[in-house]
């Protein structure tokens, strides 16, 4: 061999030997037989996820890259140790758990992590204690997507969580800022896979777990008609199947608030309806820094944006719908715990000092109490060409204005005649 072949060989033997894990590993997509693990390195690599079991080491390889992304599968139920190796690094043991047969089981939510470090790692340390099941993020995780250091740093204060505990992102709208086709979100995250038939964009998805069924909607396209249709489908789906127990459903914008930001119940018309005619048990959101609880026409809402951005104080200016509906606001980083327990599901709003904000019984009835219509919903608005603008204003919102507008120019006009 070529002297020259040799040292170029060597030299990427030596490259590849020198790798070093950048980011995770951290769990996604966890099924009753296994879990996806994904790590990232510095330089190109091949890899393995080595899952300690009873029998022995499992070894599940990844080709040479700097992204690795390995699915454990054939795993009998239970939990284990596991670690991953890339071009002669290692990382520390960590634990997971294959996906409960059973109807009792733990979930943690959360979302809004950007800007403050100190404070997203207090509510994960919070967090890291639970030994949860799953953990649904409600968006918002980075102040801007396109940066690989805020995705590092991200991950990075995650890691007492992600690493034994598999989580489920929604997108918020920061996951799109810098990033308009969410490069990052498809890379770092690893949904379910969609049923045959649907679009595989990894926008929105659903999966099960135990007696539940979880729904990840894309609240950045509350609009989309392909979107809102695949939500009645999968809602009247697990309506008719009675393993189905529960269903929770989170995305990143609150169909009603009362932070710096209110509701975004005028534009999500398409899916407010559907939430409620098929009871849904608890709808998780976040983009307002706060915890509140909400409830309208049998529905719990819950915002849940105190994961490390800064605090939104309390507005008494929002549209009356959002105000009828407030049952409690917090100013407080925290987290929701829910608790599954066959036909009873509790929820504990827990701030990341450890003190219990709020308990609430979901599988008790809402109390009925009345309730403010969003003035146009958005379903009742004109279709709009995909990709197009709405208007900022309604029509029959245009047509006060241009009276009063009218009325004043009138009055005005008897006003000067009087003053002559």
């Amino acid at each position: 061999m070529p002297r020259a072949l040799c040292l170029a060989l060597s030299l990427l033997a030596a490259r590849a030997s020198a790798a070093r894990l950048e980011l995770g590993p951290y769990l996604q997509n966890v099924r009753s037989d296994g879990v996806t693990v994904i790590w990232e390195t510095d330089a190109p690599a091949e890899g393995a996820l080595v899952v300690a079991t009873p029998s022995g080491e499992r070894r599940f390889p990844s080709p040479s890259g700097t992204h690795h992304e390995v699915r454990a599968t054939g795993l009998p139920p239970g939990r284990y140790r596991y670690h991953v190796e890339s071009g002669g690094a290692a990382s520390h043991d960590a634990e997971f758990a294959t996906a409960i047969a059973g109807d009792t089981f733990t979930f943690l939510v959360y979302g809004d992590n950007r800007d403050r470090d100190y404070e997203h790692a207090q509510v994960i340390a919070a967090m890291s204690g639970e030994r949860a099941d799953l953990a649904l993020q409600t968006g918002d995780m980075t102040g801007d997507a396109a940066s690989d250091a805020l995705w590092r740093r991200f991950f990075a204060i995650e890691a007492p969580l992600v690493s034994s505990v598999p989580m489920y992102a929604a997108i918020g709208n920061h996951e799109l800022l810098n990033d308009p086709g969410l490069t990052h979100y498809h890379r770092f995250f690893a949904p379910p896979d969609l049923a045959p038939g649907e679009p595989d964009n990894e926008r929105y998805y659903s999966f099960r777990y135990a007696n539940a069924l979880f729904v990840a909607l894309d609240g950045n396209q509350s609009h989309s008609q392909a979107q809102a249709q695949w939500l009645t489908r999968t809602l009247d789906a697990a309506a008719a199947d009675r393993a189905i127990a529960h269903t929770f459903v989170f995305f990143h914008q609150p169909p009603f608030s009362n932070g710096d930001i209110c509701g975004s119940a005028a534009e999500q018309g398409l899916w407010v309806p559907e939430l409620e005619r098929r009871g849904v048990r608890a709808v998780f959101t976040g983009h307002d820094h706060s915890y509140q609880h909400l409830e309208r026409n049998g529905v719990r809402y819950f915002v849940t944006g105190g994961g490390g951005a800064p605090l939104h104080k309390e507005s008494v200016s929002c549209p009356e719908y959002d105000r009828h509906a407030l049952v409690m606001f917090r100013g407080a980083y925290h987290y929701l715990r829910v608790r599954v327990r066959g036909a009873e599901v509790v929820l504990d709003a827990i701030a990341a000092d450890g003190q219990t904000l709020e308990r609430v019984a979901l599988h008790e009835p809402a109390p009925a109490h009345d309730h403010v219509e969003p003035p146009v919903p958005f379903d009742h608005l004109p279709a709009t060409p995909t990709g197009a603008r709405r208007p900022l204003v309604s029509m029959p919102i245009v047509l006060v204005a241009v009276g009063l507008l009218g009325t004043l120019v009138i009055g005005l006009g008897v006003f000067r005649r009087r003053a002559r």
